[in-house]
């Protein structure tokens, strides 16, 4: 037994070298998703969340569709339920997620989702009793203090609290989806997984979607652009990356590509879109990322698999 366990810490320690280029490029991947976000304009949120996962749905299905179509009818009745209640959760999660970002500033938006780590301890502690450490405690105090100065500096310029708050409410939302879905990891393949909750958010979304494109203005082709670049990239590449990487590397690792999007969000916003955070932001924006970072490296193996395989 020594020796086994001695053979599986190598292979893990081997796999997470040798796994982290495909986890810089998740975290470069995923952080591409606020900057073209916000460059959809002319199309509102909920538009823009249901082109993202109708997209990345879709492109999964055209690729796999005896894998997807499989995998759909193996799922036992509690376990469709799930899935669709998985779904819904994530269509809540992108929609006000991207509406905070169209009325917020976008260095407080980026700043704010990578909570969403700790979104998920707090909510496994709540569902399932999984009781946060004292180190995960140590970073939730630090990151909520950081988007406590983080929210101080709204009314000036593009900040605007109530953004914050649909942030804040998307973030929480991820937290009650991964704890939806943590009972489909082992029912379904990654892939299938990603096109069926997907396709159910796509879905959900839709309708008040085409509400809201039929009233509006046709939006220009670049916005269409950045949609399906939004669907691919991010959505699509970036999962795809980030489940291959988390068959070998360590959890805790893995789950550090959460505020490594933030820190590339940031990068990219400033240099593409001139989002240039102020002091305050800044500030706030380095307090959440540290707790953020402090909360997963302490955390157990089954709380930081939910964070990397939803």
């Amino acid at each position: 037994m020594p020796r086994q366990a001695s053979r599986d810490t190598s292979r893990l320690q081997w796999g997470s070298r040798s796994e982290s280029p495909l986890l810089i490029l998740a975290a470069i991947a995923f952080s591409t998703a606020s900057p073209l976000a916000r460059s959809a304009t002319g199309l509102a949120p909920v538009g823009v969340a249901v082109g993202r996962t109708a997209v990345a749905a879709g492109a999964i299905v055209i690729a796999r569709p005896r894998q997807v179509l499989s995998a759909l009818r193996g799922l036992a009745h509690r376990q469709r339920l799930a899935l669709s209640g998985a779904g819904l959760l994530l269509a809540g999660h992108f929609a006000l997620f991207l509406q905070g970002l169209a009325s917020t500033s976008f260095p407080a938006a980026v700043s704010l989702v990578s909570l969403e780590p700790l979104a998920v301890v707090l909510v496994a502690w709540a569902a399932f009793g999984i009781r946060p450490r004292r180190g995960e405690w140590v970073g939730v105090v630090v990151a909520t203090l950081g988007a406590l100065v983080v929210a101080s500096g709204a009314g000036k310029g593009e900040h605007r609290l109530a953004g914050d708050a649909e942030v804040l409410v998307a973030v929480v939302l991820f937290g009650c989806y991964v704890a939806a879905a943590r009972g489909l990891r082992d029912a379904m393949a990654p892939l299938p997984y990603a096109a069926g909750v997907y396709g159910v958010a796509a879905v959900a979304l839709a309708p008040l979607a085409l509400l809201l494109v039929i009233r509006a203005p046709a939006p220009p082709a670049a916005t269409w652009v950045a949609v399906l670049l939004l669907g691919f990239i991010p959505t699509l590449f970036g999962h795809t990356l980030l489940q291959s990487a988390a068959r070998r590397a360590s959890p805790s690792l893995v789950a550090l590509v959460c505020p490594g999007e933030t820190v590339g969000s940031l990068v990219l916003g400033m240099l593409l879109l001139s989002a240039w955070p102020t002091l305050v932001e800044g500030i706030g924006a380095a307090l959440v990322l540290l707790g953020a970072t402090v909360a997963i490296l302490v955390q157990p193996p089954s709380v930081a698999e939910s964070v990397l395989r939803e």
